[in-house]
Parts: C-alpha cells; structure tokens; sequence
C-alpha cells in the first residue's frame, strides 16, 4: 500500500475512533509497518502465535502483511484495534489500575471498538476477547 494511501486510512480509522469515543484526536499519525507474520509472532508474543497486528507502544503500528488492510473490512479492523491501542497510550483512564487490569482494560476496549466498527459498516464477523489470555489473579 502507498504511504499515502495508508495515510489516509490511517486518518479516516482514527477519525472514526474519536468520532465513536472520547479521544481526541492526536496531533501526529503512527506509522505502520506491514511485517511478516512471523516477525509479527516474535514481536507479540515471542514464539508462534496467532497475532494478527501488535501495538508495542511509540509511534508504529505494526500488522500481519497476510491481511488485505486495502480491500478486507475485517483485517481493516485489525488496524483500527491497533490505532485503539495507540490512543489509549497514557490516557488517564486506566492509570488507577493495576498493570494487569489495565491491559485486560484497554484489550476489552479495543475490541469492543472493533466490533462496533464492524457492525456499523455490516460486516458479520466479529473479533472475539479470549478472556482467558489475561487472567489477572494469575
């Protein structure tokens, strides 16, 4: 995808974030880095794993060069899962929580925000919170 192509959905994904949510709007774009998948694993994970897309904090976006970000709404929402995450950064929010229950939090969220992403645009599909990938009393 050309830079600014990517550009552009980047903006038009975070503004339909902000639009549907209380942040605001950030000063600059993220970066994305479209990575092959086993870069991906080792980044997100560090073995295999199904990772389709990883926000490890800064300015890029990372996500799995298999999807079809372009023309696929559901590998879209990957990337706007991921553009969550880049707006939860710092966001006060989740600062009273302890460290764990603050990405269980933002998790929720971002998926939460992706399956609404879905719905609005009638896709069928939604992405699904394995509740047992954060268990906090662990």
């Amino acid at each position: 995808m050309a830079p600014g192509t990517m550009n552009a959905l980047v903006t038009a994904l975070l503004t339909w974030i902000t639009a549907h949510t209380s942040y605001p709007m950030p000063d600059r774009l993220p970066a994305v880095a479209v990575v092959p998948h086993a870069y991906l694993e080792q980044l997100a994970c560090g073995e295999k794993c199904p990772a389709l897309g990883v926000y490890p904090d800064g300015n890029v976006v990372y996500i799995d060069a298999e999807l079809q970000i372009e023309t696929n709404v559901c590998a879209r929402s990957v990337l706007l899962h991921e553009l969550v995450h880049y707006l939860q950064q710092g966001h006060p929010k989740f600062a009273h929580m302890t460290p764990c229950a603050r990405e269980r939090a933002k998790e929720e969220e971002a998926y939460a925000i992706q399956n609404a992403y879905l719905a609005e645009i009638g896709s069928q599909e939604r992405a699904v919170f394995y509740d047992s990938e954060f268990d906090c009393a662990r």
